[in-house]
């Protein structure tokens, strides 16, 4: 194996790496922006290295960021849409997302997730775990690939 060889090996599993990681990256930031909100100290959970900034939060140092024609062009596309892969959607606050689905759902009884997806432009799948969540709650019935509001009759 050449060196060149190695070195896309490697690239490789970076992208792959940084692509597991990235919901966990989301996530911690959300909780990092809900606990300021609620006023909670993170002075003692944060990463040794940590400086403070201006807001009165502290991050760690960080490497420079490439510019973004430098990143995109090896980036994978999606399937036949073309559209970049890991490309970021629009993300909601927690439980922002159940209450546009139930809004949806109010609105447009019957409508599948496929649609509600499209509808709120984010990706379907990450919705089959809202839908069961608020099946759980009682406050959504899916019937087959229908979207009923849980007060609806049924047919």
């Amino acid at each position: 194996m050449s060196v060149l060889d190695q070195f896309r090996d490697a690239e490789q599993r970076v992208v792959e790496r940084l692509k597991e990681l990235e919901p966990a990256v989301t996530e911690y930031r959300e909780l990092e922006e809900v606990a300021q909100r609620l006023g909670v100290d993170l002075g003692a959970t944060k990463a040794p290295g940590a400086q403070p900034v201006a807001n009165g939060t502290s991050t760690t140092r960080r490497a420079p960021r490439r510019s973004r024609s430098a990143t995109t062009s090896k980036r994978p596309t999606n399937g036949a849409t073309g559209r970049r892969a890991g490309r970021r959607r629009p993300t909601a606050s927690p439980g922002q997302r159940a209450e546009q689905l139930l809004a949806l759902v109010r609105q447009r009884p019957g409508i599948t997730v496929a649609d509600a997806g499209k509808e709120l432009d984010v990706d379907a799948t990450g919705l089959y775990r809202v839908v069961k969540r608020l099946e759980e709650r009682g406050e959504l019935r899916k019937e087959g690939r229908k979207l009923e509001p849980a007060g609806a009759a049924q047919s």
